[in-house]
């Protein structure tokens, strides 16, 4: 999944809808799609840390 279009998507979305409740779910829908992202990386560092543990091999 391309992150950084799904979040410029999600802010072209908010910018067109009139609404304050659909621009909020939007708003939170973004912060959930970066913090997910975060998790992504996060988790292939610790996988990577885990291969190359020396001491485990």
């Amino acid at each position: 999944m391309d992150e950084q279009w799904l979040q410029q998507t999600l802010a072209d979305l908010s910018q067109q809808l009139p609404q304050y409740q659909d621009r909020a779910l939007l708003a939170v829908t973004q912060t959930y799609v970066a913090d997910l992202a975060q998790r992504l990386v996060n988790g292939q560092g610790e996988l990577d840390g885990r291969i190359w543990n020396h001491e485990q091999w």
